[in-house]
This record gives C-alpha cells, structure tokens and sequence, in this order.
C-alpha cells in the first residue's frame, strides 16, 4: 500500500508541477526542478517497493500488481519528461 501511495504522489507531483512550469511560462527555476528530481526517486522506489510486495505470500495480489502498474506509469512518465527535456533542448 505504501508502494501505491508514492507512486500516486509522484503521478500528482508530475501534474502539478507540469502545470506551474506552464504557468510560469517555463521559468520554474531550480525549486521545480529539484521538486521533479525528487518526485522521480520517489517513484523508482516505489516500483522497488512494489516489486517487493509481489514476492510476498500473504499479501493481496491484486492491489500488489496495481501498484506495480502505477509505480511504472510514474517513472515511466517522468523518464519521459526528463528525455524531452534534454533533446528539445
């Protein structure tokens, strides 16, 4: 469930912070950034966390492969960001 819960707020940070760079008109500056950085290690641990809660014989597998996909959707989503970044650039 923890895996689950990082993933989500790594999703919401990628939104809200998309959203105030288009606000800012790109210039978010380094607080964005570092706020970007974070919410993606954020999201490579919860895939660890999640992985790690498929090995396990007592939990609920269902909510263990939604965290999965949710944990790969984030830091598939800010690979992404980070990659058009760097060659739009």
């Amino acid at each position: 469930m923890l895996a689950c819960a990082v993933a989500a707020a790594s999703i919401f940070a990628l939104v809200y912070l998309v959203l105030s760079s288009f606000r800012q008109k790109g210039n978010g500056g380094a607080y964005l950034g570092g706020i970007g950085i974070l919410a993606l290690i954020a999201a490579f641990a919860a895939l660890i966390l999640s992985v790690g809660s498929l090995r396990e014989e007592d939990s609920f597998r269902g909510f263990s492969v939604a965290s999965v996909l949710l944990s790969v959707l984030a830091a598939g989503a800010w690979i992404a960001l980070y990659a058009a970044g760097f060659l739009l650039t």
